[in-house]
């Protein structure tokens, strides 16, 4: 990454900004990742770009990616050298809202209000 600021605007949704898990740094940083991922769609800072630019340890870096990566808000995604195991690239991608899956609920459940009855009723105010 080049060492100027970026001059995009960063967003920080209503669901991050008020999830008590998140510290306050990880907020900001996933401000700044959504920062960059307007240029690209992705963002491709490494650790040190982080670090250099809120002269902060990899050791915070690391926690607050692991706090937005264990809440659902962003994923990261590694390609390493299949000889080494280096890593050679990580994106960062961002969600607008963790997902929030309820994997005990039967598929029937949740698409039962979209079906040819319920759909098929006229509607008085058109008649």
């Amino acid at each position: 990454m080049e060492s100027k600021e970026p001059s995009y605007y960063s967003i920080l949704p209503a669901p991050v900004r008020y999830d008590k898990r998140l510290t306050p740094n990880a907020k900001i940083l996933f401000a700044e990742i959504t920062s960059l991922t307007n240029q690209l769609g992705f963002c491709y800072a490494t650790n040190r770009y982080f670090e250099n630019l809120y002269k902060v340890s990899t050791q915070s870096i690391n926690f607050w990616l692991k706090q937005l990566e264990e809440f659902g808000y962003i994923e990261r995604h590694l390609y390493r050298d299949k000889g080494t195991k280096e890593i050679l690239n990580r994106y960062i991608t961002i969600f607008d809202k963790p997902i929030q899956v309820n994997f005990n609920r039967p598929i029937q459940d949740i698409f039962k209000d979209n079906n040819k009855l319920l759909n098929n009723k006229p509607n008085p105010l058109c008649i």
